[in-house]
């Protein structure tokens, strides 16, 4: 869903009084975001994001509920799944960690993503009413809306910038979702970007409450196209894949990293995205996923437009923005933004203390 310059800010900035809070910003361009940072310690262990405690199922008493919304989602995109997600209970701080409760796809739509394009449709218009928000904050007070994920279905998000070495050169990936997405569609995103929620039947195995399988598991879906498996038999039936064996012992030796960059709360959908960075320090990766013989070659999901995909050097930000058509945030969700930048900035940093880095990786 895009929009206008004029329409952003407005937005924004509408957000910004209602919540009380400081926006994420870059470049003098101010987001409908927050984040919340991670401790130092936290950023090489995405999981002590997580509180221990396992999510069980959320009480289904939600203050809005637009099933014209959905009913319409549903008509327009007959393949939309109603699957199993991961919801925010509370964010918790000192140290950063999210306490979770199970929910469902369908739920997330009508009670967040309708959010969305009630304040879109509102802009456009010229006239910023938005009853359901307001009829949600009756019952959930913004401040309370900020920590706490009650009376919505407030499903978690995880993006994960993918930046890696091309001979030297560090790259960030990005892409457009395709018309499969339910919502952002023809959006650049983050690659993967995903929905934070488990895959056996009824959550039967506990493993699955861990951000860093969720973020391999869609390493293989929307990179080296995995089938999408719906109530799997096991919880781990995609780690003898050889691209995430691969990748796994690249993390051993600390060849590749899996890092947190932050909470980010997307004020738009009052939904929260953990945002993560995937590192690759070794040359050798994308030399091997991109060859004609490759045991493990690089092909994208169908939630990606085909041929979408931009690989833009992070040096500078111009550099990177250079490759991308003029205002990319207007291009992109606004919680993709925040997760592009935070990872980026991160990566910049690790990059400089890296072994792996070339002399003229960052020229």
């Amino acid at each position: 869903m895009t929009g206008n310059s004029r329409d952003y800010r407005t937005i924004t900035d509408h957000l910004r009084r209602l919540y009380q809070r400081q926006p994420f910003a870059r470049s003098g361009i101010a987001h409908p975001v927050i984040v919340h940072y991670p401790e130092p310690a936290q950023i090489y262990d995405v999981d002590s994001l997580l509180e221990q405690t396992l999510p069980r199922p959320e009480t289904r008493d939600f203050a809005i509920y637009d099933y014209g919304y959905l009913h319409n989602l549903q008509n327009s995109k007959p393949a939309l799944y109603n699957g199993a997600t991961f919801t925010l209970k509370e964010i918790r701080q000192n140290p950063l960690r999210l306490r979770g409760s199970i929910g469902s796809y369908f739920d997330m739509l009508a009670t967040c993503a309708a959010l969305e394009r009630e304040l879109r449709h509102a802009a456009a218009k010229g006239w910023l009413r938005a009853p359901a928000r307001l009829a949600y904050h009756r019952l959930a007070p913004p401040p309370e809306a900020l920590r706490y994920g009650r009376k919505r279905s407030a499903a978690i998000g995880i993006g994960t910038l993918t930046v890696f070495n091309d001979n030297g050169v560090y790259k960030a990936i990005l892409a457009r979702r395709s018309a499969a997405t339910a919502f952002d569609s023809g959006l650049f995103h983050v690659l993967p970007a995903m929905m934070f929620g488990p895959t056996t039947a009824g959550f039967a195995d506990a493993r699955e409450w861990s951000l860093k399988h969720q973020i391999l598991r869609e390493v293989l879906e929307e990179m080296f196209n995995l089938p999408e498996q719906r109530q799997a038999d096991r919880w781990d039936y995609f780690y003898e894949h050889p691209a995430l064996r691969h990748l796994l012992r690249l993390m051993e030796t600390g060849a590749a990293q899996l890092c947190a960059t932050g909470v980010i709360v997307n004020l738009l959908t009052l939904r929260p995205e953990v945002g993560t960075l995937l590192l690759i320090h070794d040359p050798d990766w994308y030399t091997r996923i991109r060859a004609a013989d490759s045991d493990m070659p690089f092909a994208i999901a169908d939630e990606t437009e085909a041929e979408s995909i931009v690989t833009a050097p992070i040096r500078s930000d111009e550099d990177f923005l250079a490759h991308f058509p003029a205002n990319l945030h207007l291009q992109m969700p606004a919680q993709a933004t925040a997760t592009m930048w935070l990872g980026i900035d991160l990566a910049r940093r690790e990059i400089e203390q890296s072994s792996y880095t070339s002399a003229k990786a960052m020229r």
